[in-house]
């Protein structure tokens, strides 16, 4: 046994430094699993990166969009893919919406889309990642689109959400239909339209009167400028920024129904859009409507209080029509679509003409103060006001039809469809001057000609000032109610924008804790 022993202690020197050497070999096995995934995490972002780098050469982004929208078709998934690539250079310019095909006119002109039927294939967020919805992109087809007089609009269809199956709350009794949903010959449309008219003096181009223009009790011009400044420079996460948010809804409410939000009541609107914006998202739920139901309490009594209100109740009565009902609507409509909160509406619009102004103050205060309404409208021609057109709008039939790019797509009657303002308001035969010329549509020219036919109002303004009133007539069947009453904010609050760069705005402190209490109860 001794010996035995002796023996045993050298195998066991051996076997413990065979484990010792056995070690390093076991330890590099995840180091080599490593390097695999590295390797083909590489593999997979460098052709993406390379694409993108070189799409800050001049022409090549052009020509990489051509190559898409002609070779790419065939595979959907793969077209919109290689789409959202190839708009990475531009998410600085556009913000979180860059990925959206509503803002580059570059993806109309590079294909000539704006010739022939005037389409474009876009992502069709009502059949999946792997389906088309056809975009109208030329002032003609959009055109086409927004004067029928038989529009069709899906009376289910909330933007991207199906209303009927949403949880009960979001939408008050009488807020549905919403305008949005209704067809342009529907009688209900006109009704609504008409009892709004009827009512509020300030969506005339001309008013008998307009308020003058308040600060936001305890912002100041310098603390909108800051903000200004900053979203410029990265405009993440907010679509809209918070403070631009605030002094729109605070203007907005003041014009429109002749009342002065609190900072407080100004949280609770924003509150309302962003609890609602998730229903287009398909995260609605019970606890959220409930939320929803309880903001919406909050505005309809403080309107339905205020002059506005009893005036726009007499007036339903009147017609022997849903007084309160018809009261809900409005201001669910102008609180969504009118404002919008942190995404598409009346204060996006604002950040893209304050952003355009201190994008250059040196170029652009002094062409602002010579013609403040044609500066304007062409900051929304060229960037789009607070959406992006009429979607989705209901197809009357069938018919197939071959882009410029050769590629043939067939429409069926009864699907989706959308159209695109922004690409109509880089038409080369509208606004590139007497020569159709690209570049000059996407020139910056205040008060160029054409300047009163920008689509982005859903009708052009020289045919809206055609009717007698806001309702609509046969030279503009349908029309947004703000298409004089958005211009004129967004001409106050960027006068009041410039006054701040030149030190001349005028400051309102916020009230004291106690007052801003007791206004709040």
């Amino acid at each position: 046994e001794p010996a035995d022993l002796e023996i045993s202690r050298p195998s066991q020197a051996i076997l413990s430094a065979r484990m010792l050497l056995a070690q390093p070999a076991r330890a590099s096995a995840p180091k080599a699993a490593c390097d695999v995934c590295c390797k083909l995490l590489l593999a997979l972002l460098l052709p993406p990166c390379v694409i993108v780098v070189s799409l800050f050469i001049p022409g090549v982004e052009r020509q990489y969009i051509r190559s898409v929208e002609t070779y790419a078709v065939s595979v959907p998934v793969a077209k919109h893919l290689l789409y959202v690539i190839g708009q990475v250079p531009h998410a600085f310019e556009y913000g979180v919406v860059f990925v959206a095909p509503l803002w580059n006119p570059l993806l109309v002109h590079a294909v000539d889309g704006h010739q022939g039927p005037g389409l474009l294939l876009g992502p069709n967020p009502f059949k999946g990642a792997n389906s088309y919805m056809l975009f109208r992109v030329s002032h003609e087809s959009v055109k086409k689109v927004h004067y029928d007089p038989k529009l069709q609009r899906s009376p289910d269809m909330f933007v991207t959400a199906n209303a009927s199956r949403t949880p009960k709350g979001y939408f008050a009794p009488g807020v549905l239909p919403l305008l949005l949903q209704q067809s342009t010959d529907d009688p209900a449309h006109r009704a609504h339209r008409d009892l709004v008219v009827a009512s509020m003096p300030a969506l005339l181009e001309h008013p008998p009167s307009v308020p003058a223009f308040r600060p936001v009790p305890g912002i100041a011009a310098s603390d909108l400028i800051n903000e200004v400044k900053w979203h410029l420079a990265f405009p993440f996460p907010k679509i809209v920024p918070d403070t631009i948010q605030d002094v729109f809804a605070f203007t907005f409410f003041r014009h429109a129904f002749g009342v002065d939000l609190s900072l407080s009541e100004i949280r609770q609107l924003k509150e309302w859009t962003s609890v609602n914006s998730k229903i287009l998202l398909g995260f609605g739920s019970f606890s959220g409507g409930k939320r929803s139901a309880q903001l919406a309490h909050i505005f309809e009594d403080k309107i339905g209080r205020s002059e506005f209100g009893t005036n726009f109740l007499e007036e339903a009565h009147m017609r022997r029509i849903d007084g309160p009902g018809h009261l809900r609507k409005l201001i669910f409509q102008f609180v969504f679509a009118g404002f919008g909160g942190d995404g598409p509406g009346g204060g996006l619009a604002l950040t893209k003409a304050l952003k355009f102004i201190q994008s250059s103050p040196d170029e652009y205060v002094p062409l602002f103060k010579r013609d403040p309404l044609a500066f304007i409208l062409e900051v929304i021609r060229m960037k789009g006001g607070g959406g992006s057109g009429m979607n989705p709008v209901v197809v009357p039939e069938t018919k197939t039809y071959t882009l410029k790019t050769g590629a043939e797509v067939t429409e069926d009657a009864g699907d989706f469809a959308g159209t695109i303002a922004l690409h109509a308001n880089h038409d080369p035969a509208v606004f590139g001057g007497p020569s159709a010329d690209v570049d000059y549509t996407t020139a910056f020219v205040p008060g160029r000609e054409n300047a009163d036919r920008l689509l982005t109002f859903v009708a052009e303004i020289r045919d809206i000032r055609k009717c007698p009133n806001m309702t609509g007539c046969g030279a503009a069947p349908r029309f947004c109610l703000g298409a004089f009453l958005l211009p004129r904010l967004l001409v106050e609050v960027a006068r009041f924008y410039v006054q701040g760069l030149e030190g001349t705005a005028p400051f309102e402190p916020a009230p004291p804790k106690a007052a801003a209490r007791r206004e709040e109860m």
